[in-house]
């Protein structure tokens, strides 16, 4: 049965609001053992049993052979996936997915036909700072990553108190009524009661997305294995209740460009030591290459690391990414489709049907 080994890149656990590491970055393949060897005989050398990205880029050599590994042919978009999530970002699309979503969901709206969700985490992330400040925005988004981690009742307070922070403080009037859905008091028991302990955890969407990838590649069943992480650890469980079963088909769900099949075609999800499996080792190099790349750019400073990265092809292994953009219609955002169905409320299906069976 075929393999897929995953690393991450960039996940610095609650610190999501972080300009020192602004990406996280999850890599996927399905080398076997002996391609993997051979792809790391490029970065290889005497001192270090492990090569990791971290270290290889810290020297001349380092980067040298990091170049030689990218640069090998057998690199290629066809067996390396990546997603990338610009983590601030998330914090705004999480804001939208859990709240507004939510409320909308509620009094029977789909925020998520032709990307309407979308394009408000996209009009969010670019005019919360202009209208309310940097400064309290940041700190609203914090007091929001704070609350899920922590869910007391003197987070939920500090929440309440940012955003009020950000209405009171905004230039544009008619952006006050943008944020209503997000700083409302009288509303929050409306969508926190059904927000999950692992919400602002991008490893589970991103290997989500990975698995359903690979099982449009594949055509057939295979299995999972990630480097030891402990969001994937805690989320094996659902991964698992997610996974076809023997003899089970997948059904198209979602919307427009955004679809994907379900129930996920992998049969099993486990941890994976990188000190014994080469094709780890090689989903590290690739998810550290590619953040540092997305880190220099974003930056508006490529190293030439960076620019080898990009001139050697590499940002074709993306799949998936989670940034934020300026564009707002269906048409700029690749949604202009009705057809489909709500993806939570099939999931949802699912498991109903599941537990009737």
């Amino acid at each position: 049965m075929a393999t897929i080994y995953c690393d991450e890149s960039g996940n610095s656990g609650e610190r999501l609001i972080d300009n020192d590491q602004p990406f996280f970055v999850l890599a996927s393949n399905d080398y076997s053992a002996a391609e993997a060897r051979e792809l790391l005989q490029h970065v290889r050398s005497p001192q270090a049993a492990e090569p990791k990205f971290k270290t290889l880029r810290k020297s001349p050599d380092g980067i040298r052979r990091m170049t030689n590994f990218l640069a090998d042919p057998r690199l290629n978009r066809f067996r390396v996936l990546v997603d990338a999530y610009h983590k601030r970002f998330m914090v705004v699309t999480k804001l939208v997915d859990l709240i507004a979503e939510t409320l909308a969901h509620d009094m029977g709206f789909d925020l998520y036909q032709r990307g309407a969700n979308l394009a408000m985490a996209n009009m969010l992330h670019c005019c919360m700072p202009v209208f309310c400040g940097e400064e309290r925005t940041a700190a609203f988004l914090q007091s929001f990553v704070d609350l899920l981690r922590y869910r007391t009742e003197a987070h939920a307070q500090a929440y309440f108190e940012a955003g009020k922070a950000m209405v009171e403080s905004s230039t544009h009037e008619v952006f006050k009524t943008d944020l209503f859905p997000f700083t409302e008091p009288r509303l929050f028991q409306a969508w926190f009661d059904f927000v999950g302990e692992m919400s602002l955890e991008p490893a589970i969407p991103a290997l989500f997305q990975h698995i359903n990838e690979w099982g449009k590649r594949k055509g057939t069943r295979f299995e999972v294995i990630h480097d030891n992480s402990k969001p994937v650890l805690a989320s094996c469980e659902t991964f698992e209740s997610m996974m076809a079963m023997s003899g089970e088909q997948s059904q198209l769900v979602g919307y427009d460009r955004r679809k994907f099949h379900f129930p996920l075609r992998a049969t099993s999800l486990s941890q994976g030591d990188s000190s014994l499996l080469p094709q780890i080792q090689v989903a590290d190099l690739c998810a550290g290459a590619l953040n540092h790349f997305l880190k220099c750019q974003t930056a508006g400073q490529l190293d030439d690391l960076a620019i080898a990265i990009r001139d050697l092809g590499c940002i074709e292994w993306v799949i998936n990414g989670v940034v934020p953009s300026t564009d707002v219609t269906p048409q700029d955002l690749g949604t202009d489709s009705e057809d489909g169905t709500n993806p939570l409320d099939a999931i949802a299906d699912y498991f109903s049907a599941k537990a009737r069976n």
